[in-house]
């Protein structure tokens, strides 16, 4: 049977912070596909490994691959460039707008005059939410969600973004 390329591997990475050692030689694979999940205590580092992989904070040693190829994010943006999507513990949507606007914060589509087109903008976000089977409104205020409903939110922001490789932190 041939091997599976993998999405994302980590090798013998390494995190410190001033007196503490996150992370010490920490190996990671990820094939298409597959879910994992990450288990321990506070501080066993979890959320820093993620912080990682999504370019919020630079590794201290060892090496990172996407699709094979070695990467030390400058950023979360090059690491969503790169398809990896992140969904922090702290959520990040603003309550005053709208769910699409929020899925959309910085990405509307425009009409040719260079205003935004609200039509096409709150249909993107019901196809998106339709293609995982959830019923959110898009013109819904974000304020008037519960909190499992905007985390859906994040996630499909997340995904709004082409993300191949979806992290979670408590999500």
């Amino acid at each position: 049977m041939p091997e599976t390329s993998l999405l994302l591997q980590a090798k013998a990475i390494d995190k410190r912070f001033p007196g503490v050692h996150a992370l010490e030689a920490v190996d990671f694979d990820l094939k298409p596909g597959e879910v994992h999940v990450l288990l321990g205590e506070n501080g066993a580092g979890k959320s820093t490994l993620m912080k990682i992989f999504s370019g919020t904070i630079p590794k201290d040693g060892g090496r990172l691959l996407i699709q094979d190829q070695e990467v030390d994010f400058e950023s979360p943006h090059h690491a969503r460039a790169l398809g990896i999507g992140m969904v922090y513990q702290e959520l990040s949507l603003i309550p005053t707008l709208s769910v699409a606007e929020n899925v959309f914060l910085g990405r509307f589509p425009k009409r040719s005059s260079g205003t935004v087109h609200w039509n096409r903008l709150f249909a993107d976000a019901e196809t998106l939410f339709e293609g995982f089977d959830v019923s959110i409104d898009p013109q819904i205020r974000v304020r008037e969600l519960g909190m499992a409903e905007r985390q859906l939110v994040e996630i499909a922001k997340a995904l709004s973004m082409n993300a191949q490789i979806l992290l979670l932190d408590e999500p």
